[in-house]
């Protein structure tokens, strides 16, 4: 090893799977202090993120009483699979753990309010967040009561200030009083550790979905009218950088929908506009879903339809569906429908086929985790917090436990 370049080693090992980097920290302390390297750790991440889905997965939250989180190897997806439980840091025996949002290996969960976190994963690492306090006006001068009210959120990577942040906004609506929409807005930096309040949202949230983070922005569906039908549906960008919320584009041609919901394939926002052939007041089916792709983030132009799915006799009907990743080869994409299930639409030969996962998940969410070696500083302490590793057995399993 010492006639090899350290130029040579690093590269050799920015090309692993994290697994393997967490078990070769045990070798040496220069090797540990390589591998704990912030250049180092953005140097894996991009190699990640160039070699397609080589170190991903699929984390699955069951829609069942019990607080269960499940894992998929994504690279095994072509055979039969059965999904493997998480251990996770926020599991308890009173209800589930929502997943509300993935970025670049790191996840963030939630139990309520005052009980939530980022989590990477790969490294077991995890980093509780403080609560956020809100003080939006509870009752407007004329006002009758709060109205409707509703919390969303979002995670996303805020690249020109190399920073973490999770979004929450609360929302109120007072029918009956001037302003009828009041909104509170307030961003945590995993950099900085505090919350700080920014711009309110202009907009009444629509959509039950955390946001979308493409572009350095959460996205999400919304109305400037909350609860009204004819009001027209619109697409808005937090901007993490400056705390700013902006309107985006739509295709030229998207034309009209009832219908549209968002997502992020190959990190590029994507519109999915589902085109109704029969509703009623307690369902609907769809006749077909387009699914949009903005190739370059704030080019109106960059629009593109990627595909489009549509019913086919002899399948079961789709109320649901949206892109999740593609496959290893880019031939592929992977779809979720409906929350049951996972199909593989094929670019090529425009078809879809089941993708093999079993396990009794009945119904479920989906997000991607991709592998990575991501921290969860404190403060934006470099220095490394992460202690008790251990070798146990012939495999090496290691332990990686967060001072907090």
């Amino acid at each position: 090893m010492s006639d090899i370049p350290p130029e040579v080693i690093s590269e050799i090992l920015s090309r692993l799977p994290v697994k393997s980097l967490l078990r070769f920290r045990c070798v040496s302390k220069s090797i540990k202090t390589l591998i704990d390297s912030p250049k180092f750790i953005e140097a894996h991440l991009k190699n990640q993120e160039l070699k397609p889905n080589s170190d991903l997965k699929l984390i699955l939250k069951a829609h069942i009483v019990a607080d269960n989180l499940f894992s998929l190897d994504f690279t095994s997806m072509a055979s039969t699979q059965m999904p493997r439980e998480l251990a996770h840091p926020l599991k308890h025996l009173y209800g589930p753990t929502q997943v509300l949002g993935s970025c670049r290996g790191l996840v963030l969960i939630s139990n309520n309010m005052n009980d939530n976190g980022v989590w990477n994963p790969s490294t077991k690492v995890f980093r509780k967040l403080p609560f956020c306090q809100f003080n939006p006006p509870r009752k407007p001068p004329g006002g009758r009561g709060p109205g409707l009210a509703q919390i969303r959120g979002g995670f996303g990577f805020d690249c020109l200030a190399n920073d973490y942040k999770v979004v929450t906004i609360a929302q109120l609506y007072h029918p009956d009083a001037e302003p009828s929409l009041v909104s509170e807005t307030m961003v945590f930096s995993l950099k900085l550790g505090v919350w700080k309040k920014v711009q309110d949202c202009p907009y009444w949230l629509l959509k039950e979905d955390n946001g979308a983070c493409a572009g350095g922005a959460l996205h999400w569906i919304v109305t400037k009218e909350p609860a009204a039908w004819w009001s027209p549906l619109i697409l808005v960008g937090l901007k993490l950088g400056n705390g700013s919320f902006q309107e985006v584009a739509y295709p030229e041609n998207l034309g009209n929908s009832l219908q549209m919901n968002l997502a992020v394939l190959g990190e590029c926002l994507c519109l999915l506009k589902g085109h109704l052939t029969c509703t009623n007041a307690k369902n609907h089916v769809l006749d077909r879903i387009d699914v949009w792709m903005m190739k370059v983030y704030g080019v109106k132009e960059s629009w593109v339809k990627l595909f489009s799915v549509e019913q086919l006799e002899g399948r079961q009907h789709f109320r649901y569906l949206r892109p999740i990743t593609y496959s290893v080869t880019g031939k592929e994409v992977l779809l979720e429908m409906d929350n049951r299930k996972f199909l593989w639409y094929s670019l090529e030969r425009k078809s879809l086929k089941h993708a093999k996962i079993s396990g009794g998940l009945d119904t479920f969410e989906s997000v991607v985790c991709l592998g990575s070696l991501v921290p969860l500083y404190e403060g934006g302490n470099e220095k490394d917090r992460m202690k008790g590793i251990e070798q146990r057995d012939d495999s090496v399993t290691v332990e990686i436990k967060m001072e907090l």
